[in-house]
């Protein structure tokens, strides 16, 4: 088959072909993916964005704030319960409701927490 031919539709040259091992692992991941898309989708209809600093989050503020722990620890408590997050967005404070929920990956809030680093 030449090229042209592996290539209906004027497809990119770079394409890559989808054997269909890849798409019985995608079939077998189904319910993951899916888990994981809601959670992201959960998380961003929460209000939180990328790049958001987080002042408060449930009972952690930046004053009793030591480590990260403090906040998994309060996400593990937390589990089905809206809890209050404070975060600065471009410089304005935004007050924004989270619940942490079980998912088919890491953790309950569908998305990493990291230290800012200043």
């Amino acid at each position: 088959m030449s090229e042209e031919q592996a290539r209906p539709n004027g497809g990119s040259p770079q394409a890559v072909a989808v054997t269909v091992r890849d798409v019985q692992e995608l079939i077998r991941r189904k319910d993951e993916i899916e888990a994981q898309i809601k959670a992201n989708y959960d998380v961003l209809e929460s209000g939180l964005q990328v790049d958001d600093e987080i002042v408060e989050f449930g009972s952690v503020n930046t004053q009793n704030f030591q480590s990260l722990h403090n906040i998994g620890s309060v996400v593990q408590h937390s589990e089905g319960k809206p809890l209050n997050v404070t975060v600065i967005r471009r410089g304005e404070k935004h007050q924004l409701r989270l619940v942490p929920t079980s998912w088919a990956g890491r953790g309950l809030l569908g998305c990493n927490i990291i230290p800012l680093q200043r």
